[in-house]
């Protein structure tokens, strides 16, 4: 999957994404609802981009399987783009008025599918957040710079950890229907933030890890009062949090001690009834209980003890994860099949996931990450 940034001027429209994502939402079918983002020619600039014909390799790549992904910045909010088709010829009809209205000379229309929001209104954290996990690879592959840099945009752009922005289980749902989360979200986020994973931690969850957490968090505030209720939402939101941060965890893990000991990765395992090497562990991912079967693999445990040097980390890996797994397949197995969730079963669930009255699960996945 390729990645590009570019900057929007407000000088050219003040509300450039409000107006895009209005244009997805106002159509018939939002599975189908497509807009155009233009790239306006830069009158400073008088010549050719210098990496014309990479940027041409990658348009011509874009579908809707194999997108790309644009980051649109302009330093104080960052957003970003699932573009499934790049076009030189005329768009208009799929894009807001303004481009018509104002006469706009747009080099290149970026198809887009949809959209979503990572930060809003805080230049610090998308210049240390997002924009610090960026490299240039036509800029010596230096981390991006925002002062004293001589980019020439759209640029290309890679991750130090690669995040794709767009994966999501439920292949209907779009993320520009939710963008603009309500102040209810952002208070439970800042709350989640304050008292449970400080701010580092919780940015370093994937993106939509921290959707999972703020949804379920919402759904037991408004219910926790309430014996009755069936909290099998709140138990498979944070359950789905928790899976795909171990899948994160362990692919990192599971990259380091192959490279160390490249026989490693021929070791099997099994995704619904197909076997795969470890080291397709990365476009492969198992259930919560195929990653506890590989951690008691003999070589595997035998890998990390001698790649890991913290007891400390080691004991993390080798009994915390798979206790917490099994904890998690219990109840969440439970809540999907048989029984609805109780409030108990929920209120122990959380508990050990955000870590209130103890070591939150998910807060030390991403801490004990940096060790990998």
């Amino acid at each position: 999957m390729h990645n590009l940034l570019t900057l929007y001027n407000p000088y050219y429209q003040d509300d450039v994404i409000e107006q895009h994502v209005e244009v997805l939402q106002n159509y018939d079918s939002q599975t189908f609802a497509t807009v155009a983002f233009g790239k306006i020619r830069s009158k400073l600039r008088d010549y050719e981009h210098p990496f014309e014909d990479r940027l041409q390799e990658i348009y011509a790549s874009a579908t809707e399987e194999e997108y790309l992904q644009l980051f649109l910045t302009d330093y104080s909010s960052i957003y970003v783009a699932k573009v499934v088709e790049v076009l030189s010829n005329d768009c208009l009809n799929i894009a807001p008025a303004y481009y018509k209205e104002k006469g706009l000379d747009v080099e290149n229309w970026f198809i887009i599918s949809d959209i979503r929001r990572i930060l809003s209104n805080d230049f610090e954290k998308v210049r240390d957040t997002v924009l610090g996990n960026f490299t240039a690879p036509n800029f010596g592959h230096h981390h991006y710079a925002i002062y004293g840099n001589s980019y020439v945009y759209p640029l290309v752009v890679e991750m130090d950890t690669n995040i794709d922005y767009f994966e999501n289980d439920n292949e209907d749902f779009r993320y520009f229907t939710e963008i603009y989360k309500s102040e209810r979200s952002l208070e439970v986020k800042q709350s989640l933030i304050n008292y449970l994973f400080e701010e580092d931690a919780f940015y370093a969850l994937h993106p939509n890890s921290q959707d999972a957490i703020i949804s379920a968090e919402i759904e037991f505030q408004d219910n926790c009062k309430d014996p009755l209720y069936d909290f099998t939402g709140v138990v498979l939101k944070l359950s789905k949090a928790f899976e795909r941060e171990v899948y994160l965890f362990l692919r990192t893990l599971f990259e380091r001690i192959i490279r160390e000991d490249f026989s490693l990765g021929k070791i099997q395992y099994g995704v619904h009834k197909q076997e795969y090497l470890l080291k397709e562990y990365k476009n492969h991912k198992p259930n919560l209980g195929t990653n506890t079967f590989l951690l008691r693999k003999f070589a595997i445990k035998n890998a990390i003890t001698d790649s890991i040097k913290s007891i400390k980390v080691r004991r993390y890996i080798l009994s915390t994860i798979p206790e917490a797994i099994e904890a998690v397949k219990f109840v969440r197995n439970e809540s999907a099949h048989d029984t609805a969730a109780t409030l108990k079963e929920c209120t122990q669930l959380r508990k050990r996931m955000l870590g209130i009255g103890q070591d939150g699960v998910l807060h030390d996945l991403v801490v004990h990450k940096k060790y990998m």
